[in-house]
């Protein structure tokens, strides 16, 4: 069978402000359009990719210090360890059989809460010497699920451990801190919709935080209570086990009444439930929030409403421009978009279609990251589009995106912890299923 195969030609023109592609032959840049798994595995083999995945991968396996303390960026964007990049880091070293690494960056995070006095994960954890310290002690409880939910999934993945055993009575008691009622609200009040409240949501939208019940939150406190509860029946802990199923069940019903929506006659998750003082108000808006339940392996509704909302976000906000397809970091209900990409985002995106075998999708998504990220040694955190006028996080519309003829691709914390783990993560699942090793060779 001969395969229709599209070939788009790119000169990356480099500098320190940017750069520009232009049509022109060249083998070495070449992309082909996907039609099945097997042109996804010559992309994946293509020496570009391959370098791009070793050199990230073992960015992150090497800055890891031999107490777990994973610094979270490179180019000193951001300062410390952040706990949340532990539920992303983790899932990748499963993916890739490193459980001792994977426990020790769990360890590092476990025992910096104790030498620090705390009962919670706090947003930054630092290094003084061989102390460990809080840098920023802000109660995301999103990132407290990400680190509960990687304990978890090492503990099921690995079987009953010393160090289960050592660590359970701690990350035990954050899981029924997380599921009690000071966060999870649910009961008969019109102010509990069943949701989990986040008071300090860190978002892209607005780039600020925000009070809010977030689907991103539901899925990882939904995910992480799921599998304690495994672990808890396998330990005995029936008790425990029984409360987490039954507020598994009121998470699962205050997801499907509060943060799913219809949008043209078709069942779509919401991305946020604002606090009004009531019942609260939903955001309507989408992007890379509600891919969330795809990160979590977890999803509060049918798998449909999933299908869905990625299909709704195709049509609605999928954006074409400068010869690339790119799914912007953002999208709000007045039909604008973001002008940026985010590295989470598309590995999210990536592993959807992954599951869903949507080949030409993947090859997008790669054509995007291998542009954008041309000038960059290691997956980046981000990128934007800049120029005629328009800067980093701006809100545009599809009208201010056709005046931007001579707008660059910028991007920003080459290397960053969070977007990098869960990249790999997404390619280390993408080259299994292509029947190639999870863990990269070293180049």
């Amino acid at each position: 069978m001969i395969k229709k195969l599209s070939v788009i030609f790119l000169i990356l023109l480099v500098s320190h402000k940017g750069f520009t592609a232009t049509v022109h032959p060249s083998k070495d840049t070449s992309l082909v359009s996907a039609t099945d798994q097997s042109d996804i595995k010559a992309i994946l083999e293509s020496p570009y990719f391959e370098k791009l995945y070793a050199k990230t991968y073992y960015s992150l396996l090497d800055r890891m210090q031999s107490d777990g303390f994973l610094p979270e960026s490179l180019t000193g964007a951001y300062e410390g360890m952040f706990p949340r990049t532990t539920g992303a880091l983790v899932s990748l070293f499963i993916e890739t059989g490193r459980y001792r690494e994977a426990e020790l960056n769990i360890s590092c995070v476990l025992n910096a809460i104790k030498e620090n006095g705390m009962e919670r994960i706090p947003r930054v954890i630092g290094k003084d010497q061989k102390k460990y310290t809080i840098v920023d002690d802000q109660h995301q409880i999103d990132g407290q699920a990400h680190v509960i939910l990687a304990w978890a999934r090492l503990a099921l993945k690995r079987g009953h451990t010393k160090f289960e055993d050592d660590t359970w009575p701690q990350v035990s008691a954050i899981m029924a801190r997380t599921c009690d009622r000071t966060f999870f609200q649910y009961g008969s009040w019109s102010i509990e919709p069943g949701l989990v409240r986040n008071i300090a949501f860190e978002h892209s939208k607005e780039s600020r935080m925000w009070d809010t019940w977030d689907l991103l939150t539901q899925s990882f406190t939904g995910a992480a209570l799921k599998d304690m509860a495994k672990v808890a029946e396998r330990r005995k802990s029936t008790a425990l086990a029984s409360d987490w199923h039954k507020k598994l069940a009121i998470l699962s019903a205050g997801i499907n009444k509060h943060l799913v929506t219809n949008h043209f006659g078709i069942p779509t998750y919401v991305e946020m439930l604002l606090p009004n003082s009531n019942g609260g108000i939903p955001y309507y808006g989408l992007g890379w929030v509600t891919l969330s339940p795809i990160a979590a392996g977890w999803e509060g509704a049918d798998h449909e409403v999933m299908r869905n909302t990625v299909k709704v976000m195709e049509k609605t906000f999928l954006k074409k421009s400068n010869g690339l397809t790119w799914m912007p970091t953002d999208g709000y209900p007045d039909s604008t978009i973001s002008n940026e990409i985010i590295g989470k985002g598309m590995a999210w995106e990536i592993d959807f279609a992954r599951s869903e075998k949507g080949y030409e999708r993947i090859a997008e998504i790669l054509e995007v990251i291998k542009l954008v990220n041309a000038s960059k040694p290691v997956y980046m955190e981000g990128g934007w589009l800049e120029g005629n006028g328009y800067t980093l996080s701006n809100r545009i519309s599809d009208q201010d995106l056709a005046k931007m003829k001579s707008a660059v691709w910028k991007t920003k914390d080459a290397g960053n912890g969070e977007q990098s783990a869960w990249w790999c993560w997404s390619m280390a699942r993408l080259r299994k299923a292509a029947g190639l090793s999870a863990e990269p060779k070293r180049m």
